[in-house]
This record gives structure tokens, C-alpha cells and sequence, in this order.
């Protein structure tokens, strides 16, 4: 790769564009001023910007299954957006039934308190909400949320353990209904109840709610309407912590907390379809991860958050891009030959720096990086954030230039400057991620939201099983 390719900063004096209390620095990406210029005008040329309006209004992006992709409409406020009322219909009984928890109205089966909710779901019935409860909690919440995933029956020893059934409640998340990992960790978890003298005639709906797409397959379960809560074919797994698949939020982080984190993220809606190009977050991010790939083959996008509440972003970002860029035809159905975007990695910056670093600092692959920190902290230990914020911005330099002069430039980065961590910032951050992922699929010629790889892995998965016994 071309070693000669200087910093933008370089070039272009001002560098940086701010947006829902995130400013983002794009001084030490690797590309001139032309450069940037031309990126620009391409986005114009492939009216990147109209097709993400197109999105939102409710036009077909998912040819395959004939389906919309409305992700922006669950945190819309706006009574034109599509399917506005059905939308706050559901968003209504979630808060509803959210408050009833946290208030001591919807008790146990035996009258008790509920303290403690599992979500249990997978992939994007997991990420999102682990992410933003991670990121928001207290240090001591007044209701626990676990996070029951994988089939390892490890993870679910460890989470029962911990708890009693009669103050548990679980909340099964799947969009298909049919996902093997999530339906059989809630066969172990109503046996679990029902060792507790809990089920279908004792109580079983004060305890198990249902999220899903498939509302004819919930009611096999045998739980009251009130009880099931849904999905719609037009949100894809991966989009949708902002609906009822965020109900575990909603009973864990409070609705005021949750309303602002659908307001953060409305908020970037509105910039990315209003905001100029030459200013605009998501296209920027969008623009850049295209340059990197294609231009300067950079083949992975390393996130690193300078706080622990953005550490399990990581992985959220990880699906959310690889799932959604991973392919190999275009949406026409035509093999492509290039790249379709990078492989997305990352860490908590601070233990990062004693882990692979040294790999990124002076191996010799490339990679582009964004690096975020937080100007105000979460905590009351000033120095220690003094020390974390030292750390960020030292890293920003270290990352992209070595000591040695025959390898000057080497590395990309892009730091995020979040003013404040609130649920507001935190959904703002979340949504920039998401238009930046659509975006690059529009300039890749991709459909962003199927995943026909994963679901033959689980065909094979079901036909192994059954060889099995």
C-alpha cells in the first residue's frame, strides 16, 4: 500500500462536524482534501442521501424478501412516519406494562416483587439490548437484567443460580418464533418455573412475556394477548432494540430513560436526511470505511470506546455491520468481485492497549479505527478519567504515525468525542452506526437487511441435530 498518502488534516484545515452531542475528528483518515471532495461528489452522483429517504419513507431495500426496512420508524414521533400509529400502539402497552413492573403492580405468582428479568433471545434479540443496559445501568438497579443467549448450558447454570423464580420474569425474544438456541433456552427456563409449582395454571403469565413476529406461533404457548408483544417483517433483528424487543429496557432502565434513548436516536434520523454532505456524521463514516477498503485495502474497522459503558458496542457493531455487508452478490442478485466492507473488531480501549496494540502499532497490516471517549465521566473519580481521556488521545496519535520515517503514515483513525454518555447521546450513537451500515450497503449495491448465509448455517445446524438423536 501506498505509503505517501497523507493525513486529510494535512490538506484540509478543519476537520471536524458535531451532531446530537458526538463530534467527530476526521483530521487523521489517510486522503487529501481532493480526495474528500471527490467522495462527496460521488455521493451526490449515486444520490446516496435520496435513497436513505427513500428508506425512510417506507420504499422496498429489501428485494429478496419484499420487504421495507423501518427501523427509524420505531423512535419516530413524527404522526407521518409509516405505520405511526400502530408503532405507538405497541409502545403504549410497553410502558404500560413496563410500569407495572417497576411499581410493584404486576407481582409474582405468589404475590412477590419482581426483581430480576431475563431476556432471552439471540443475535439481535440480544446485542442491542446488552449494549445499552450495560451502557445506562446503575451500579446498584433496582431490577437485574440477564442476558440468556447461547445454548451453553453453562450460562444458564450461572444466571439461575443467582436467582428465584417467583421474583423472575422472562421475556423470550424471537422475531421468527423458531430460532433453536432461544426456544430451547425457554423450554429449560419453563421447566424451571414449573419446578417452582409455576405454570399455565399457576401463574406461568406473571412471569413469561413473548416477543416475536410470529404472534400464531406465541399463542401455542398458552399466555394471555397482554402477555405477547410484537415484531414486525418490515424491522429487521439487527434494527430493532428500538421496539418491543427493548421491553427488558423498558422494565429495567425506566421509560423516561428509554424515551430519550429513542429521542437520541430520532434526533440523528433527522440529521442524516437533513445535515449537508460535507457535515453529515453518518454519510462521513460511510464514505471513509468505502475509501479504506476499496482504496487503501484496509480489510478490518477496529472500534475502540475509551469508557466501559460502550464496551459491548463492539459486538453490537460487529453484527450490525459484518451481518448486514457481508455478501457476496448484489441485491440484483449479481456476483460481485471487490470488497463488501471490512471485518469489524475491536476492544475497551484502555485494556486494548496491553492486548493488541502491539499488533496495531507495528505489525504490518493496516487497519481503520474509531476511537471514543467521553468528555464528562460517568463517575465521580475525576483522575481516573483524566488518566482514561489521556490515554484515548495519545492512542489517536500513536495509532496512525510510527517512530520509524520509512513507514510515516500507516493506520486511519476517526475519533468520536461523545460530550456527555446519556441515553439521548447513547441512542444518537447507536443510529449513527445504523445509517452509516445502509448507507454503505447502497454504495455497495447491497441488501443490508437478509442474512441467507446464517440462515443456511442453521439449515445444516437442524439436519446435523437430527442425525445426531
Amino acid at each position: 500500500m501506498d505509503q505517501t498518502v497523507p493525513f486529510l488534516s494535512e490538506t484540509k484545515p478543519h476537520c471536524d462536524m458535531s451532531a446530537c452531542g458526538l463530534t467527530l475528528n476526521i483530521g487523521r483518515q489517510r486522503l487529501t482534501s481532493d480526495n474528500w471532495q471527490k467522495l462527496l461528489n460521488q455521493a451526490t452522483d449515486w444520490r446516496l442521501l435520496d435513497r436513505q429517504r427513500s428508506m425512510v419513507a417506507g420504499d422496498i431495500v429489501n428485494p429478496s424478501e419484499g420487504r421495507r426496512a423501518l427501523h427509524t420508524s420505531l423512535r419516530a414521533t413524527n404522526p407521518q412516519a409509516p405505520y405511526y400509529e400502530e408503532v405507538q400502539a405497541v409502545l403504549n402497552r410497553m410502558k404500560d406494562f413496563a410500569r407495572d413492573v417497576r411499581e410493584g403492580k404486576r407481582l409474582g405468582a405468589g404475590g412477590a416483587r419482581i426483581t430480576d428479568v431475563i431476556n432471552i433471545g439471540i443475535g439481535g434479540s440480544e446485542m442491542g439490548p446488552h449494549a445499552v443496559y450495560h451502557a445506562l445501568r446503575e451500579a446498584k438497579p433496582d431490577i437485574r437484567l440477564h442476558f440468556l443467549s447461547a445454548v451453553d448450558g453453562v450460562l444458564l447454570d450461572r444466571i439461575l443460580a443467582e436467582l428465584d423464580p417467583k421474583t423472575t420474569l422472562s421475556v423470550i425474544s424471537s422475531k421468527s418464533f423458531s430460532t433453536r438456541e432461544t426456544m430451547l433456552n425457554a423450554e429449560e427456563i419453563l421447566a424451571w418455573y414449573q419446578s417452582a409449582g409455576i405454570d399455565r395454571d399457576h401463574g406461568l403469565d406473571r412471569h413469561v412475556v413473548l416477543v416475536s413476529a410470529k404472534q400464531s406461533a406465541c399463542e401455542t404457548m398458552g399466555l394471555p394477548e397482554e402477555n405477547r408483544f410484537p415484531m414486525w417483517d418490515w424491522v429487521g433483528g439487527r434494527f430493532s432494540v428500538w421496539g418491543a424487543i427493548g421491553l427488558p429496557l423498558l422494565i429495567a432502565l425506566g421509560e423516561e430513560t428509554f424515551k430519550e434513548f429513542l429521542a437520541g436516536a430520532e434526533a440523528m434520523d433527522a440529521h442524516v436526511l437533513q445535515a449537508s454532505p460535507e457535515k453529515n456524521l453518518p454519510l462521513t463514516l460511510a464514505l471513509l470505511a468505502y475509501w479504506n477498503a476499496t482504496e487503501l485495502k484496509m480489510g478490518t474497522h477496529c472500534l475502540l470506546p475509551y469508557d466501559e459503558r460502550l464496551r459491548l458496542s463492539v459486538a453490537w457493531l460487529q453484527q450490525l455491520e459484518m451481518e448486514s455487508l457481508g455478501k457476496s452478490v448484489t441485491a440484483d442478485g449479481a456476483l460481485i468481485s471487490g470488497v463488501t466492507g471490512q471485518g469489524v473488531w475491536g476492544g475497551f480501549g484502555n485494556e486494548a492497549q496491553h492486548s493488541f496494540y502491539q499488533w496495531l502499532r507495528d505489525g504490518t497490516w493496516r487497519t481503520s479505527i474509531d476511537l471514543i471517549w467521553c468528555d464528562e465521566p460517568g463517575h465521580s473519580h475525576l483522575h481516573h478519567h483524566k488518566v482514561l481521556n489521556a490515554n484515548a488521545k495519545a492512542q489517536a496519535e500513536a495509532l496512525v504515525k510510527r517512530e520509524h520515517p520509512s513507514t510515516e503514515y500507516f493506520n486511519a483513525v476517526s475519533t468520536l468525542t461523545i460530550d456527555k454518555l446519556t441515553p439521548f447521546t447513547l441512542g444518537a450513537l447507536m443510529a449513527m452506526y445504523e445509517h452509516k451500515t445502509t448507507l454503505l450497503a447502497f454504495i455497495y449495491g447491497l441488501n443490508a437487511f437478509d442474512q441467507p448465509a446464517v440462515e443456511y448455517g442453521k439449515k445444516l445446524c437442524r439436519e446435523l441435530e437430527a442425525k445426531l438423536g
